[in-house]
């Protein structure tokens, strides 16, 4: 790679591995029933990047859902040992959110943003600095 590394990651079981050479657009963590679901806990904390800038090792297995705006919402694991690693929204392609969790590193990651707050389970302690909206706020 002719840039230099940000992060890296994979999976559990390391059938999958990815590199990443930008900075992260965005980051934040959603408490939606899908999310809370699929991380078996009170949220998922996710990075977000340009598609790009990510170099993947291993082919995932996917699940695709509809959003709440209609949009498809893909999220990718590993088929082998379950780590939930991806997701892509249809809406805009060139963005990939990296759940957080999968980082070799993850010192870096500072979320900027909650949503669906309204699910928020009781027992999932939160930054109470960190903006939360009770659902997706609209794009910009």
């Amino acid at each position: 790679m002719s840039e230099k590394e940000f992060a890296t990651g994979g999976c559990l079981c390391g059938k999958i591995n990815y590199s990443i050479n930008s900075e992260p657009l965005f980051m934040g963590q959603c408490h939606c029933d899908d999310c809370r679901k699929t991380t078996g806990t009170g949220h998922v904390s996710n990075a977000f990047f340009p598609k790009d800038s990510i170099s993947i090792t291993g082919t995932a297995a996917t699940h695709d859902i509809v959003t709440d705006s209609g949009s498809t919402l893909t999220r990718s694991f590993c088929s082998d040992c379950g780590s939930r690693l991806f997701s892509k929204n249809s809406a805009n392609e060139a963005v990939m959110g990296v759940t957080a969790g999968t980082f070799d590193n993850s010192d870096w990651f500072a979320p900027q943003f909650i949503v669906y707050n309204k699910n928020k389970p009781k027992w999932d302690c939160m930054d109470e600095n960190v903006p939360t909206f009770e659902a997706m706020p609209p794009a910009k």
